[in-house]
């Protein structure tokens, strides 16, 4: 048989689609991994090839790119222009080259970036497809860890020098994410005892010393945001910004910040302690302890004091929630993706790639969770002489639990004003961005509430989400007449996103949503009767700061009000279902290192989340 008279070829050139079909159940057939079967028949003849070639039959890699990963997240968060043939096309290529990298399993300071950066957004993206390639194809829990050990523990050098996490902070950022986003509670049971325990090792120094690393995505000082771009000094003492980089996505070069490394810490470690606790038996000396709080109550103990079953149940049952991949969408973990792509600047004025970065009636519920506490003396040694090291740092775990409320500040209203720092460098944040000596009154809606700085009455609401209308009636209506239902179009600017190619395209990138009415969040709460009596009774009281979603909140004991030494400040973000963040007191200057922890609160309760606040 000539070959121009070979009948597929002929069937082809006349019906190119059968090839289509034929080429696209052969790439998927596995589902897992490579198209290691499409390249035989890519290879078959040079018809085949000019017809199956990337570079000419980009529609089909699309096609095999929807089957094999998840879109529905990138189609939510991004424009059209994103989402087409061609750079489809380009990230099935590339993110199989990040997939047969991770399931090589040689960790490399040198290659290991888009592999990390890959997995990382893949996992954001998540509905099930990219978990499967990355943990049930690419193995992705073995190698991240040895990503983290090679960028937690010093190395030696062909010069005799030593390297650790410093030669590579977005790398090592990157990866305790991906060590948080893999682990499960069956996994870190399953651990041995040496691997626990060099995982603990690796990020004991990110909570010991976590004021040297990102955990926030702009100074807390500033409640106000964007900054002026001739800010050249920050205020305040936050530790450093994440870093901003550029990778490839999606066909484009695209700015993002690197995720905050401090929350990943503060999670892997949470659930480890946890495991461990599952294992050890409660100390002897808890005996000494009443058995309930009712003998407690009989012996005339004063309060706070413990018994032997608030203990067990915080050894026992107080417990951090893993992060989901079955039976959950990746809708939950779109304010994470947003937060990456658009608060990377304080500076910036446009972000085109803004979208919804807190969700209201997040906070509105029961909370619980570790507040961890060094010694103090030993802390502070530890902020003078850096060479000191993290393990001889000892700390404690402390119950925090307290019921929120949010009140919404509407588009009726005015909101309160963040009073300014004595230095005039951003916003008070030791008194969570709120006036001082501020006076509210707790009605049966929401909040009427003198600011001593103005001299002004204002009102928030309160938000209801369990209500089929989170709002009053009063607020509904007033929010009717002044809200614009208008839809809201932010367009981009060309800085914010670049092709790889020189190819012009005519789409423009923007978001659009309808405006909540909500103008500010403040946040209020305190602990409940039976938490009080083991721990201590605080009441809370705080802010979210509308740029980027961060959460402050101020811990005040209800016993002592006026006694700087038990004011805590916590700030922190939500991811899925927990709170996470660093706290520090109030009473050493803010522009100095002070004494500080981190905490993880985990939701109690499910309560529904509706609105938004963009």
């Amino acid at each position: 048989m000539t070959r121009s008279s070979f009948p597929l070829e002929d069937l082809v050139r006349s019906c190119p689609s059968v090839l289509d079909d034929i080429a696209f159940y052969l790439a998927v057939d596995p589902l897992l991994g490579p198209p290691v079967n499409f390249l035989s028949l890519l290879l078959t003849c040079r018809t085949f090839y000019n017809q199956l070639s990337i570079a000419n039959n980009s529609a089909l890699y699309a096609r095999i790119f929807h089957c094999k990963f998840d879109c529905e997240a990138i189609e939510r968060r991004l424009s059209p222009r994103w989402t087409s043939a061609p750079y489809l096309a380009r990230e099935l290529r590339s993110r199989f080259i990040a997939l047969q990298h991770i399931k090589h399993r040689n960790p490399s300071l040198r290659s290991d970036r888009e592999a990390l950066w890959k997995a990382y957004l893949m996992l954001l993206e998540d509905d099930g497809r990219n978990a499967m390639q990355l943990l049930g194809w690419a193995n992705l829990p073995d190698w991240v860890l040895g990503v983290v050990a090679l960028r937690s523990f010093p190395l030696s050098t062909s010069t005799g020098q030593s390297m650790s996490h410093l030669s590579d902070p977005e790398g090592l950022s990157l990866a305790v994410w991906l060590l948080w986003m893999t682990s499960s509670k069956e996994s870190v049971a399953a651990e041995a005892v040496r691997v626990r325990t060099a995982i603990t090792n690796a990020i004991l120094p990110f909570l010991v010393r976590g004021y040297q690393y990102p955990s926030v995505f702009a100074p807390d000082s500033y409640f106000y945001l964007p900054l002026c771009e001739e800010h050249d000094e920050l205020a305040g003492f936050s530790g450093p910004l994440p870093l901003v980089t550029q990778i490839h996505y999606l066909g484009h070069k695209l700015k993002l910040a690197v995720p905050p490394l401090t929350s990943a810490a503060l999670l892997n470690f949470a659930v480890r302690q946890e495991a461990w606790q599952d294992t050890v038996p409660l100390p002897s000396h808890i005996a000494l302890l009443p058995a309930t709080r009712e003998e407690a109550t009989a012996r005339d103990l004063p309060t706070p004091a413990l018994t032997q079953e608030d203990v067990r149940e915080f050894h026992l049952h107080t417990r951090t929630r893993f992060f989901q991949h079955q039976g959950i969408t990746s809708e939950r973990l779109d304010k994470d993706w947003f937060r990456l792509v658009a608060c990377h600047t304080p500076s910036a004025v446009e972000r085109p790639l803004k979208g919804i970065v807190y969700s209201l009636g997040t906070l509105v519920g029961n909370w619980s969770g570790h507040v961890f506490v060094p010694d103090m003396v030993a802390h502070l040694s530890a902020v003078v002489d850096r060479r000191r090291p993290a393990a001889s740092v000892p700390f404690v775990q402390e119950r925090i639990s307290c019921a929120f409320e949010e009140h919404h500040c509407l588009s009726f209203s005015e909101p309160l004003v963040a009073p300014p720092r004595r230095d005039g460098l951003g916003e008070d944040i030791f008194n969570a961005w709120l006036p001082q000596d501020l006076n509210f009154i707790r009605r049966s809606d929401g909040l009427e509430i003198f600011d001593p700085s103005t001299g002004k009455n204002t009102w928030y609401e309160t938000y209801h989400p369990g209500r089929s209308s989170p709002y009053s009636a009063r607020a509904r209506e007033l929010l009717s007449n002044t809200l614009d239902r208008e839809w809201c179009r932010q367009e981009a600017s060309d800085s914010a996103m670049q092709e790889d190619t020189e190819e012009v395209d005519d789409y423009e990138d923007f978001v659009e949503e309808l405006p909540s009415g909500v103008q500010d969040i403040i946040i209020t709460g305190e602990t409940c009767e039976r938490q009080g009596a083991a721990w201590g009774y605080y009441k809370f009281i705080g802010r979210v700061r509308a740029w980027d979603g961060l959460v402050v909140f101020l811990r005040i004991p209800m016993s002592n009000q006026s006694y700087d030494g038990g004011r805590w400040i916590f700030k922190g973000y939500v991811h899925e279902r927990s709170l996470v963040g660093r706290w520090r007191d109030t009473a050493m200057d803010q522009d100095a290192v002070g004494f500080e922890g981190g905490f993880v609160l985990c939701q109690e309760d499910e309560v529904t989340t509706a609105s938004m606040f963009a």
